[in-house]
């Protein structure tokens, strides 16, 4: 079981890693711009990070900087979990705002993939609200809230 990492420095470790880089790899992918062990101090917690060299060395990594003040990405799962969160399909299909038009296809894509036919409700994944997330441009919990204040769940 994979701990996620909770500290800043954990997490830029932990995307580091995810990019399959060593320390000398960052130093030489950078051209020296980002040395070796300036990188390991920031990772160890050995020295702070100001926060614009924290969104120079996220822009370098090409990763979000918000991914360094997320709160344990799996909160969202728990979250998600605890509420049960179920879609009220009829109300989606048939609204007529078009912010919603890209919601109807994946809700339908889902439904597909699922082999779930009944076509009025659909129970909410952890992987279903991070889809609608990033489709809607919020966060989990962000989207858990708009999908209530439109009316669109059941419970």
């Amino acid at each position: 079981m994979t701990q996620n990492p909770t500290s800043t420095s954990e997490k830029l470790r932990a995307i580091r890693k995810s990019k399959g880089w060593s320390l000398q790899d960052i130093e030489r992918i950078s051209k020296g711009k980002w040395k070796a062990v300036v990188i390991g101090s920031y990772e160890r917690s050995d020295r702070s990070i100001s926060l614009k060299k924290a969104i120079d060395l996220m822009k370098f990594y090409e990763v979000p900087i918000q991914l360094l003040f997320e709160e344990d990405p799996s909160q969202s799962i728990k979250t998600i979990n605890n509420k049960k969160l179920v879609l009220d399909q009829r109300r989606i299909k048939n609204s007529t705002k078009p912010e919603l038009e890209s919601l109807k296809r994946l809700i339908s894509y889902i439904s597909t993939v699922r082999r779930d036919w009944n076509g009025e409700v659909l129970s909410l994944r952890s992987t279903d609200l991070q889809f609608i997330a990033i489709l809607l441009n919020l966060s989990d919990e962000q989207t858990i809230d708009y999908l209530r204040d439109e009316s669109l769940t059941i419970n």
